[in-house]
């Protein structure tokens, strides 16, 4: 009779927390997607203003060479990354795709330190004013999320998950 409730999808609780860590513990990060087919995050930052194509080049090639020497000094090898911009002026995204499988905690935390330094102002951070973690908050959901990406590499999680920032919430859903 009720089919279509047989067919909704739900994500992969595991999964599901990982996207929604990411989102409480970096603001920057705008949206987060999984896609299973290539075991891969990626990881969304919006910027308000006007931008050339040349900022955008100089802050991929500073994150690329940024992102190899941390890879070389942790001793990780064999890392794909991809990096692209859509939009120039108005609201833009950099988008950052990374394998789950060599992805780190401190990576991701070092990626958006990149962008905050690089951007400043211009890069939209969503944090409600009236709450703001503290940093022991931080530290466990930090530790948590490392754990959350273990557990990835351990598992096979199948379809597309998608986390956004929606009126001050975090959303996480399967495509």
């Amino acid at each position: 009779m009720f089919d279509f409730l047989k067919r909704t999808k739900k994500p992969n609780p595991d999964a599901s927390r990982l996207l929604a860590s990411i989102l409480v513990v970096f603001p920057t990060v705008q949206s987060v997607t999984y896609e299973s087919k290539d075991e891969t995050l990626e990881f969304s930052f919006a910027l308000n203003g006007k931008f050339t194509q040349d900022d955008f080049e100089k802050f991929l090639a500073y994150v690329a060479e940024s992102l190899e020497s941390f890879h070389h000094l942790e001793g990780i090898g064999g890392a794909k990354m991809e990096l692209n911009v859509e939009g120039v002026y108005g609201t833009c995204f950099l988008n950052v795709r990374r394998d789950v499988a060599t992805l780190t905690c401190r990576e991701l935390s070092l990626l958006t330190e990149l962008a905050v330094n690089y951007f400043g102002e211009n890069l939209i951070e969503e944090y409600d004013d009236n709450f703001y973690p503290d940093e022991e908050y931080l530290i466990a959901q930090e530790n948590y999320l490392e754990q959350c990406l273990n557990n990835m590499r351990q598992m096979r999680v199948e379809g597309r998950l998608v986390g956004v920032r929606e009126h001050e919430r975090v959303v996480v859903y399967a495509r």
